[in-house]
């Protein structure tokens, strides 16, 4: 607890010491060696004013109260990742010059339940907070700054001093409506995902998508492209492009989160065509693994074309990387 106790000692004093203007926006010369400053990622040091200076020091407070607390709740939100991941540093070099052995564990194996937030320091990501599509194509899951303070599900609690709600780009993954688990199970319901009552449309979902899918139409024999004036066939050929490669793997060029404003083609290690969404709005979706990311279940109106390529799938079984552009 000595180092959470420093954590949250030194936010105070970051707050007497550094000057702020009426902007809200601190000295840099005075922040430089702040908290916030030393701990937090770099390239939005942009954000960092007096309401986020403030926040972190509530929400250190708070992270120090979990850590004390044996039946403290996890990080709830970005914020409380990496000020815990800062405590846990610290902590090693307190028990480094107290002479005491390192921990068999590191402290971010007790603090931490992943280091996706990682990826905010690292310069060849930069952009990826705001790009839901390339992070579950990486499988991991981080916040654009205005986010940071907000929890990262219904369960997890803030302090509400620091709580946000700001918009943020939504993936195209249907799992998103799920409330309870037998909505999950109702996908691995054949007679339900896969009914052969009529489907209801493959119309685009956006210009973007209505205006890639007409620039694809016709310009490779194995490409296949929605056809949203015959549902029924499109789809039929949809299955037997998937039949061509093993487990549909291949490249899909889709709208990967809400006015995107763009399409990307991605490697796909599977892809399973079904019918039928089990909930809410009823539309024909697929199944698929994006790179080496979890699987998301993605209405076909978001999807451009699709390339079947067992090349892919042979890649991605002997680690080999399938991050680049296809070839």
């Amino acid at each position: 607890m000595a180092a959470a106790n420093q954590v949250v000692e030194r936010c105070i004093t970051d707050l007497q010491d550094v000057e702020f203007d009426d902007d809200g926006l601190p000295d840099p010369d005075l922040a430089d060696g702040s908290f916030v400053y030393e701990e937090f990622p770099p390239r939005h040091r942009y954000a960092y004013n007096l309401a986020f200076f403030r926040n972190t020091m509530v929400t250190a407070v708070k992270v120090a109260y979990d850590l004390a607390n044996p039946g403290g709740e996890p990080a709830a939100c970005t914020a409380e990742e990496i000020i815990r991941q800062a405590i846990g540093e610290l902590a090693l070099q307190l028990c480094e010059l107290a002479g005491l052995e390192q921990p068999w564990l590191h402290p971010e194996e007790y603090f931490l339940e992943d280091l996706d937030f990682e990826a905010l320091y690292e310069q060849d990501m930069d952009g990826i907070e705001d790009d839901p599509g390339l992070q579950a194509r990486l499988g991991i899951d981080v916040s654009p700054v205005e986010h940071w303070f907000s929890p990262f599900n219904d369960t997890s609690i803030v302090h509400p001093y620091t709580e946000t709600t700001p918009e943020e780009h939504v993936l195209h993954d249907l799992v998103a409506r799920f409330s309870k688990a037998s909505d999950m199970r109702a996908l691995d319901t054949a007679d339900v995902v896969d009914s052969p009552a009529p489907l209801t449309t493959m119309a685009p979902g956006s210009d973007v998508v209505a205006l890639a899918r007409q620039a694809a139409t016709g310009t490779a024999p194995d490409l296949w492209v929605p056809n949203s004036s015959d549902p029924e066939s499109s789809y039929t050929a949809l299955l037997t492009a998937c039949d061509r490669s093993d487990g549909g793997s291949g490249w899909m060029t889709w709208e990967p989160f809400a006015d995107a404003d763009t399409v990307r083609t991605e490697a796909v290690v599977s892809l399973t065509p079904h019918r039928h969404f089990p909930v809410d709005d009823d539309e024909p979706w697929i199944w698929a693994a994006i790179g080496r990311g979890r699987l998301l279940a993605i209405p076909l109106r978001v999807v451009v074309s699709y390339r079947p390529d067992s090349e892919v799938g042979r890649r991605w079984n002997t680690g080999a990387d399938l991050f680049g552009p296809e070839e």
